[in-house]
């Protein structure tokens, strides 16, 4: 399928793509990598972690929408081909909705939202047979720099299944709660390496009534399991978008400690930072590290580069 962009001498075409790879963000496991393995257990809905049990309809429901969520990156890991310069925004969109059949709703400036991407933006791009979702987020980045409104510009999920994406200020808006078992976490087995030692010729005969043991073992330091909860929140909130969260002044994720469980309010963005997707399969998401920053790499499947 072939595109003619407004300078004939570029164009836009599909393509196969060997070895895709989409550059999401991170995962709790990953953040609190140092501490151990983590026990996640993500639960949909503000007092859905309060419930001992799903209705059916409930959990027909949220199967269907990881369904609909998991087909968007299955279209989206369709290999294209883009070689286009000064090319608009939204052009390039449409192309890449037109190509996948994805669903993609950007946040432009003469939308509803507050704050939004120049459609006009004009934007130069060179690709030879990349996942959609990749070319997609190249695109962000580059009209993220062009315009340099002083946001950042990406993309996630929406309950529906379709891709919304745009500056994070605007997807913060759409906001969803989760619950984050941390109990593996924070639990301590404690370590006994003070224990008494063992005399047996003390021990003496004829009814002695000395002990064979000889020092204390009393005397175990443990972190606390407060402690140990605030580390962890410490990790996460540094590892995973550090601006975006209330306690450092953003408006993107505020959390709450419910017994031993995190409750995170905050967009599909940054859960996916957080946790990745548990509707696409784990060999497509690896564990990325910089600096101090810990995530998850959510890829395209390569077996689907191909799509028809």
């Amino acid at each position: 399928m072939h595109y003619t962009p407004r300078h004939p001498s570029h164009k836009l075409s599909t393509g196969i793509r060997p070895n895709g790879k989409l550059t999401a963000c991170s995962m709790l496991a990953a953040a609190l990598g140092s501490l151990s393995a983590p026990g996640i257990i993500a639960t949909t809905g503000v007092l859905g972690f309060l419930a001992e049990e799903s209705s059916a309809e409930q959990r027909q429901s949220r199967t269907s929408d990881a369904q609909e969520k998991a087909s968007t990156l299955r279209l989206m890991s369709k290999a294209i081909t883009i070689d286009v310069e000064d090319q608009p925004l939204e052009e390039l969109i449409d192309f890449i909705i037109s190509v996948t059949g994805a669903q993609i709703d950007p946040v432009y400036l003469e939308s509803i939202a507050s704050s939004g991407m120049d459609p006009a933006t004009p934007i130069s791009l060179r690709v030879t047979n990349v996942a959609a979702i990749t070319v997609l987020e190249r695109i962000l980045k580059k009209a993220e720099r062009i315009e340099g409104i002083g946001e950042d510009y990406t993309w996630q999920l929406t309950e529906i299944g379709s891709i919304e994406c745009g500056p994070k200020s605007v997807l913060n808006e759409n906001q969803r709660v989760e619950l984050y078992d941390i109990a593996d976490l924070i639990f301590v087995a404690p370590d006994f390496d003070n224990a008494p030692q063992f005399n047996i010729q003390s021990s003496g005969g004829g009814g002695s009534s000395q002990s064979p043991f000889s020092g204390s073992g009393q005397n175990i330091t443990m972190e606390s399991s407060a402690d140990r909860t605030q580390r962890i929140i410490d990790l996460l909130e540094s590892s995973v978008e550090p601006d975006q969260w209330a306690n450092a002044g953003g408006d993107g994720a505020s959390l709450t400690v419910y017994g031993t469980s995190l409750v995170v309010s905050a967009p599909d963005y940054i859960h996916r930072q957080i946790v990745g997707y548990d509707f696409w399969p784990a060999r497509l998401q690896t564990v990325r590290a910089k600096g101090d920053k810990r995530w998850i790499q959510v890829n395209p499947d390569p077996k689907l580069k191909s799509i028809p």
